[in-house]
């Protein structure tokens, strides 16, 4: 009898504890996915007042949309690109950050702060120096190259201004991640090959690079993760344009569900990213693991 009142007591104790922080994470990750899943086989439109069960109707009108299909493969194009970028460049500033320099810790925390800039506000102050009319670096190109560009109003221009952007700010936080590993390295391998004749290059090559594998995997799988949801950046610099040509996924749902208004294929496309992102969160699970126990 004791011992089923202390087993009860501690069960007790477990679901007093515990309860809240599943009943949120119910209430804020579950249930909405629960009810996105069930809005996607309804045709549900508030502007129209339409709530019709159509079954898979969303998902396949999506799959034979051009204009989903074109955002899709920018959306591969902009986070493949950018993620690639980013670890490159990122590792590139890691070791610049990792020698040993006068005002190294005050230079370490300026590569912070295009990182720390609110993302909107990256994006917006970015439009505005890319006017075409009264903006800073196309005046700048203007006065040097003689020519009038039009950043976001050309779609390939548009495009390659929004990758740099994200570069732009996310290689910070890639290259202090990268700083952190590079750290953990000891100074005896570098020693030890500097003694057998090895230069920087081969130095990186054979100590630095299989050193950081783990660290540069796991990485950009789970930057590719954050990168799929990024909506703020778009927003703030080319709203999607021109026309949809810097449109991705994330921001094509932005615009069906919140300024359409048609939540049912909203929905049906959000699956579609659902889907997409648990591929690549395995994925990158399961490189972690396999990374971290042979590191």
């Amino acid at each position: 009898m004791f011992t089923n009142y202390s087993k009860l007591k501690k069960y007790l104790i477990f679901a007093i504890l515990v309860g809240p922080a599943v009943l949120l994470r119910f209430s804020t990750s579950l249930y909405p996915i629960f009810r996105t899943i069930y809005l996607s086989f309804f045709d549900h439109n508030l502007m129209e007042q339409v709530h019709r069960y159509i079954g898979l109707n969303n998902y396949t009108s999506l799959l034979n949309d051009q204009t989903i299909i074109d955002v899709i493969g920018f959306t591969l194009a902009f986070i493949t690109i950018s993620v690639i970028m980013q670890l490159v460049l990122g590792m590139v500033v890691a070791n610049l950050l990792n020698t040993k320099f006068i005002g190294r810790k005050i230079v370490r925390t300026l590569n912070l702060l295009p990182w720390v800039i609110p993302v909107i506000v990256s994006g917006y102050v970015f439009r505005w120096m890319l006017n075409a009319d009264y903006g800073l670096i196309t005046d700048w190109v203007f006065r040097l190259s003689g020519k009038e560009v039009q950043f976001l109003i050309d779609s390939f221009l548009a495009r390659g201004s929004l990758i740099l952007l994200n570069v732009w700010r996310n290689t910070p936080f890639m290259a202090i991640v990268l700083l952190a590993g590079l750290q953990s390295i000891p100074e005896e391998l570098y020693e030890a090959a500097k003694i057998d004749g090895a230069n920087w290059f081969q130095r990186f090559l054979n100590i630095t690079l299989p050193a950081s594998s783990s660290t540069i995997v796991t990485l950009g799988l789970f930057n590719i993760i954050w990168q799929i949801a990024n909506i703020d950046i778009i927003l703030g610099l080319t709203q999607g344009g021109p026309g949809s040509s810097t449109t991705v996924i994330a921001y094509r749902i932005y615009q069906l569900g919140m300024q359409w208004f048609n939540w049912g294929r909203a929905s049906a496309l959000s699956v579609y990213l659902l889907l997409i992102v648990a591929v690549i969160s395995s994925i990158a699970l399961y490189l972690y693991r396999k990374f971290e126990f042979t590191s």
